[in-house]
């Protein structure tokens, strides 16, 4: 609400004398920053602004005055979309620039790109000359997609020497087909032998370019640019990650080193430089080259998070602890270097300093945190601590609480607490009973209880909503194999999961074992090697070596479940199998 007063506080002074003027309008802007530099009637208030000044004035009518008057009413009230309705109904009316100009700030505000658009374009119909209102068309237009419309603006613009939007342009043109693309990058090239030494246009063409995959062309294009304009972080940033992209990344770094001690602030330059660095995964090296930096420049938390993580990298714990330790107050890397501090206690065993550790994290990381300091007290026998735990973060983590349960009740899965884990997801479901993710661990839960009719009524109350999960389609017809004699409709079921995801080494396998099941034991073995060869995974292993097993491929199916053992010496499905066809160890 107080944002939405100090935006519409500035046109007060116009509708008291109910006036319209010729306004030398600010450029676009974020909408609302009007207020904090005192927009008088849709320019900058500055000193020279007082009562005598000499403004073209016409009266509006009272019908508009009263518009206008309900509009700013509105916009005190918090209501947006009556207030850009009013404005905008009285700019198509009035065609008063100081009105559309300020329709067009409240249209950004609203984030309403169709009126913006359409204000932009109105004021240039009134004011083609007025830079401002060139520019605000271009951006309306850009971000409706509208490119092609928008370039006669930018290239307005760019003939007086702004080349802002025409850099502009080829960011909405990422979203864009390519097509489209293609077509704006064949007018930027038209516009180049005009435009010889423009590093806008040199940088759109660029851009333009490394979207459509033309990398080594968008490269010697960037590189020009950034001749002709050294002072711009940004074209070095792009420069940098076109040589990464060329496989040039030693010179990425080269030129990264060589104008970091100008933009030592620059966070963007910093974070490429130590991506770029540590993707080699040569440590040694990545810590010889940011040792020095770090002392150059102390207060870079990116490069000091980079020699952290380097450090990490040549097993030096200890020094990596200290550089983590003066991050932790960091506002941006402060919640990744607590993980990073509670995966070094993590991995050195001590475990109440981990949960300390990961408890502490904030931002990016923190569900892996959560659900790793939860598993380190279950681990520890403190069942009840971590479920009182996780409890908490439910309830100051709304937007995570559907995964939050899913952690909870895999943990007491884990722990063969399925009576627990199933009563756990019933509450809830009581609360959001279409939630597909509560339905498919509640799913778990049951056929672990050996409750297969539930497991059926959860994963088809997914399908019901959706038809085309694959991992529902696929968890159903496995369920059926192993659980049911209706190996038929299992199968139907697992060949649409397969349509759906031809690649899931989890569904080949389902289909391998439901081929098994029908007695296609030669299509059934082709399956199954073929979901080994995609994935390493215990159960995969069970039933190749059983099908090899029951074919008289004992040798194999014994060297099969021999590696797959060194691999998975805990797992219990190998043995299992093992035994019930009575095969000696």
């Amino acid at each position: 609400m107080v944002r939405a007063i100090r935006l519409l506080a500035g046109l007060g002074v116009v509708l008291l004398v109910a006036c319209a003027f010729e306004p030398q309008a600010p450029a676009l802007r974020q909408a609302g920053s009007g207020a904090e530099t005192g927009v008088v009637g849709g320019r900058p208030a500055s000193e020279s602004d007082d009562a005598s000044a000499d403004y073209p004035v016409r009266a509006f009518p009272t019908q508009t005055l009263y518009a206008l008057l309900a509009a700013e009413m509105a916009g005190i009230r918090g209501d947006i979309d009556f207030s850009l309705r009013q404005y905008l109904e009285q700019a198509r009316a009035t065609g008063d620039p100081g009105v559309i100009s300020r329709a067009a700030y409240i249209a950004e505000y609203a984030g309403d790109d169709r009126a913006l658009a359409e204000l932009g374009l109105l004021w240039v119909e009134q004011q083609p000359e007025d830079p401002q209102a060139r520019e605000l068309a271009a951006a309306g237009l850009a971000r409706q997609g509208r490119l092609l419309e928008a370039l006669p603006h930018a290239v307005f613009l760019l003939r007086q020497g702004s080349g802002q939007s025409i850099q502009l342009l080829t960011g909405s043109a990422a979203r864009r087909p390519q097509a489209e693309r293609d077509a704006l990058l064949a007018a930027y090239d038209e516009l180049a032998p005009a435009f010889p030494d423009s590093p806008d246009l040199l940088f759109g063409r660029a851009l333009l370019r490394w979207q459509a995959g033309r990398v080594d062309e968008a490269r010697e294009l960037t590189e020009r640019a950034v001749a002709l304009q050294p002072d711009n972080p940004a074209g070095h940033l792009l420069f940098a990650q076109l040589l990464e992209e060329s496989d040039l990344s030693a010179q990425a770094l080269e030129h990264l080193e060589l104008v970091l001690p100008r933009y030592s602030e620059d966070a963007r330059l910093s974070r490429t430089y130590v991506r770029i660095l540590l993707g080699r995964r040569d440590f040694a090296r990545a810590v010889a080259r940011l040792e020095p930096l770090v002392t150059a420049y102390p207060d870079n938390a990116v490069l000091r998070f980079g020699l952290a993580l380097s450090y990490r990298g040549v097993d030096r714990p200890e020094a990596a602890r200290e550089q983590l330790g003066r991050l932790v107050e960091d506002p941006e890397l402060g919640g990744d270097a607590y993980f990073q501090l509670g995966q070094l206690a993590d991995s050195a065993g001590h475990v109440e300093r981990a949960i300390q550790y990961y408890r502490r994290v904030q931002g990016e990381h923190w569900l892996a945190a959560t659900a790793r300091a939860a598993r380190l007290q279950v681990d520890s026998g403190e069942v009840a601590a971590a479920r009182r735990y996780l409890a908490k973060s439910r309830s100051t983590h709304q937007e995570h609480l559907s995964t939050l349960l899913q952690i909870e009740s895999e943990l007491l899965m884990q722990l063969g607490e399925y009576r627990a884990a199933r009563d756990l997801l019933d509450e809830r479901l009581e609360e959001v009973p279409d939630s597909i993710e509560l339905l498919y661990a509640r799913s778990l839960a049951h056929e672990k209880l050996g409750d297969i009719a539930a497991v059926e009524a959860d994963l088809r109350a997914i399908l019901a909503m959706d038809a085309d999960n694959a991992s529902a389609l696929n968890a159903l017809g496995y369920s059926l194999t192993n659980h049911t004699d209706r190996y038929a409709e299992a199968q139907r079921l697992i060949e649409r999961a397969l349509a759906l995801a031809p690649d899931d080494a989890a569904i080949i396998d389902s289909l391998g074992w439901v081929l098994y099941h029908r007695g296609q034991h030669e299509q059934a073995l082709a399956e199954l090697r073929r979901a080994a060869a995609l994935l390493p995974d215990p159960e995969v292993a069970a039933h190749l070596g059983e099908v090899l097993w029951v074919m008289g491929k004992r040798e194999q199916a014994r060297s099969i479940w021999t590696e797959a053992l060194e691999h998975f010496p805990d797992d219990p499905l190998i043995r299992e199998t093992m035994q019930r066809l009575q095969v000696d160890s």
